[in-house]
C-alpha cells in the first residue's frame, strides 16, 4: 500500500487553528479533493469531528482513533489500521490530519502533498510535526504549481 500525506502550511508550519483550517483557499479544496476522490483517506478523531460533512463524499473515511467510533470504519492503532487495510487490498491511502496522525505516519510515508499557502497566520495552535528541513532529507520535490496568488502546491517523493 502506498501511502501519502496531504496537507496545507502556513510559513511557519502551521496547519490549524482552533480545530479548522486556518484558511479557506478554494483552489486547495480542489486540488485536495481531484487528489483523494475514490481513495481512502484516514484521520484522526479531532479532523473527522471538524469535518463540515461527513464523511467525506466518495471516498472511504478511516479515522485513527482510541476512543470507539461507531459511525465510522475506525482502528486504535497505526499497526492494526495499515494491517487491515493491506489485507483489504488498499493501494492507495492518504492521510489527511492531524498532527498526531501525521506524525505516527511521516516515516511509512511514500509521498507527500504539500500546499504550502502565503501567510504568517496569527493565532495558529497546531503545526506540522516534521520541519521542512527534515523533509528535505528524506524527500525529494517532483512537482510545484501554483494555485492562483496565495499558495503553492508541491508534490514529494520519498528518496
Amino acid at each position: 500500500m502506498k501511502i501519502h500525506l496531504i496537507w496545507a502550511q502556513d510559513q511557519n508550519g502551521g496547519i490549524g487553528k482552533d480545530g479548522k483550517l486556518p484558511w479557506n483557499i478554494s483552489e486547495d479544496l480542489k486540488n485536495f479533493k481531484k487528489l483523494t476522490l475514490n481513495s481512502t483517506i484516514l484521520m484522526g478523531r479531532h479532523t473527522w469531528e471538524s469535518l463540515p460533512i461527513k464523511p467525506l463524499p466518495n471516498r472511504k473515511n478511516i479515522v485513527l482513533s482510541s476512543q470507539n467510533m461507531p459511525e465510522v470504519e475506525s482502528y486504535s492503532s497505526v499497526e492494526e489500521c495499515v494491517e487491515k487495510l493491506d489485507a483489504q487490498g488498499t493501494s492507495t491511502l492518504f492521510v489527511i490530519g492531524g498532527s498526531k496522525v501525521y506524525r505516527n505516519f511521516i516515516h511509512r510515508a511514500d509521498e507527500l502533498h504539500i500546499t504550502f499557502v502565503d501567510k504568517n497566520t496569527v493565532g495558529i495552535d497546531t503545526y506540522f510535526p516534521v520541519t521542512l528541513l527534515k523533509i528535505k532529507e528524506e524527500f525529494e520535490k517532483i512537482s510545484k504549481v501554483d494555485l492562483g496568488k496565495e499558495a503553492v502546491y508541491t508534490h514529494w517523493i520519498r528518496k
